[in-house]
């Protein structure tokens, strides 16, 4: 089987081939300082969360900082109508989700210190 292309969309794909070289550049240190920002994610225990809200069990994956539990990233993996459904996958998806699959990073609920006044 032949393709053809037109002419002047051929034109245009080598004439942007050809300007390729003088418009690309190299990254700055700001265009990867998400990797950076999001470093701390290492050092996470994996929780999860279901939640029920209109007829469906949210499966929620919350990433708490082992050391720090205030700093935490709470994300919604999936929802399903059934309950044990909903358990089952949601302990797979922490334990593969997980940096430790053992469960050995484990939150202290102590090291929270909330000061009522």
């Amino acid at each position: 089987m032949r393709v053809e292309i037109d002419e002047n969309a051929y034109s245009n794909m080598l004439e942007a081939m050809n300007t390729l070289v003088s418009t690309d550049i190299s990254g700055t240190s700001s265009d990867i300082c998400f990797i950076n920002d999001d470093f701390w994610l290492q050092d996470t225990a994996v929780i999860e969360n279901i939640e029920y809200r209109k007829g469906q069990y949210m499966i929620f994956l919350v990433f708490a900082h082992h050391l720090k539990p205030l700093k935490f990233l709470k994300r919604k993996i999936v929802q399903y109508a059934c309950p044990k459904k909903a358990a089952i996958v949601a302990h797979y998806m922490r334990r593969q989700a997980a940096k430790d699959q053992r469960g050995t990073l484990t939150v202290n609920l102590k090291m929270i210190n909330i000061a009522y006044s």
